[in-house]
């Protein structure tokens, strides 16, 4: 926080980071994992030793939340998107469909353990949910040009410590098979 403030640069970053932050409050369909995954991000940046480690968090974390409240092209779905990051590892393939779904599969990792799930579920603008009671499962699908920001509540029947959730990057736009 000191070298924060210190620095007019960093300040400046701080400043941009909230704005972006609130805007993606307002745009996100579940504020709780938005606020766990703000929480997680703090706690990455204050690992921090210099500034170019912090400015470094800034951009990235500005990047993420800048995605998530752009809305996606309606249309603009369908594809691959993959995430990596800190021993997990993730992989959906998207669908969109014309009667107005999409149809979806999910394959996680989280070291050695796996997990996969498959659904097809309605799109509402550039979001959609997914509950499978179940399988004690609740999948936040927002959509953002270019990427895909997924929660996830509850174990989804995935392997121990296997959670779907993360920013993944759309790595190509070209129908999936299934």
């Amino acid at each position: 926080e000191k070298v924060i403030c210190s620095d007019s640069l960093l300040t400046n970053l701080d400043d941009q980071l909230g704005r972006q932050y609130k805007d993606a409050l307002a745009a996100s369909s579940n504020s709780g994992a938005l606020k766990a995954e703000q929480k997680a991000w703090l706690s990455s940046r204050n690992q921090c030793k210099d500034s170019d480690c912090i400015m470094k968090a800034y951009d990235d974390r500005i990047s993420v939340l800048s995605a998530m409240s752009a809305p996606a092209k309606s249309g603009d779905v369908t594809g691959t998107y993959k995430m990596k990051d800190r021993g997990a590892a993730g992989l959906v393939l998207v669908q969109q469909t014309a009667n107005g779904q999409i149809k979806f599969h999910v394959n996680a990792t989280y070291r050695m353990n796996t997990g996969e799930l498959s659904g097809e579920v309605p799109l509402t603008g550039s979001a959609a949910n997914y509950v499978d009671k179940e399988l004690d499962c609740t999948l936040f699908f927002n959509f953002m040009p270019g990427s895909l920001v997924l929660n996830q509540d509850g174990s989804c029947g995935m392997g121990l410590n296997v959670s779907a959730a993360g920013t993944y990057k759309r790595v190509s736009s070209t129908p999936p098979n299934f």
